[in-house]
């Protein structure tokens, strides 16, 4: 980014043509309107990227969120569940959150799918589906359980279908936001720029700035590592309740 800038300014030093912009041969009026359509369809391409990109990590977000309320909500459910049931269901709703966040949040960010973490939730399913249903209370338990399960089932699914999908609309954006970033900062030079230090100081912050974005851009789409990406935070903290509860003696 620093690099980008010195180059430049080393083009604008050797590539100035204050003659023919003193002369008036240079056709100012098309030079704007040409430079304001390059501006216009970069904004566009990259607001339209920035939103898709960051809506993957949101999604993200939300679906980790609902498994690790519904895994909680699991835990305590089946409290009153008869043991080795509700002992093992415990055991389960740990050992899925532990693997999500040390293993599986890993592999996905490789695009790959991690198979334990999917035989932990049908185990967990086979259990619940064990429970007796012979009390009112306990089936009550089992029904709400099952629906955690759904969501539980949801929210993997959508994590892994946006960590596995390719991604290619949302890598088209991108290059033309590239693109249009390079237009940007080459028509300027193309055109050309006197030598005078205003001209000079706004395309080293154009270049800047650009660059600043497109860095952030790429980062984007990546939502599993970087600096904005999304953590396994909610299954920590899911794996932080469950042990307050053991503690607590439930």
């Amino acid at each position: 980014m620093v690099l980008l800038p010195l180059c430049v300014v080393g083009f604008i030093v050797l590539n100035a043509r204050r003659k023919t912009a003193v002369s008036g041969e240079a056709d100012s009026d098309s030079q704007a309107f040409v430079g304001g359509v390059l501006n216009a369809l970069f904004t566009v391409v990259l607001a339209f990227y920035i939103v898709f990109a960051w809506q993957n990590g949101d999604d993200i977000d939300k679906a980790s969120e609902q498994e690790a309320n519904a895994l909680i909500d699991t835990h305590w459910q089946i409290s009153t569940a008869p043991e080795p049931h509700a002992n093992t269901i415990r055991s389960l709703t740990a050992q899925y959150a532990a693997r999500v966040a040390d293993h599986e949040w890993s592999a996905l960010d490789r695009g790959e799918t991690d198979p334990e973490t999917e035989r932990l939730l049908n185990s967990l399913r086979a259990e619940v589906l064990a429970l007796p249903a012979d009390d009112e209370t306990l089936k009550t338990a089992r029904e709400q359980s099952m629906d955690n399960l759904r969501q539980i089932d949801e929210g993997h699914r959508q994590r892994v279908n946006v960590a596995t999908d390719d991604q290619n609309f949302n890598i088209m954006l991108l290059t033309a936001s590239i693109l249009g970033g390079v237009l940007m900062i080459a028509f300027p030079l193309i055109i050309g720029l006197s030598m005078r230090p205003a001209n000079i100081a706004t395309m080293v912050l154009l270049t800047l700035t650009i660059s600043l974005t497109i860095f952030i851009s790429i980062e984007l789409l990546h939502p599993f590592h970087g600096p904005f990406s999304v953590a396994p935070d909610a299954f920590r903290e899911a794996l932080a309740a469950f042990a307050t509860s053991a503690h607590a003696g439930t």
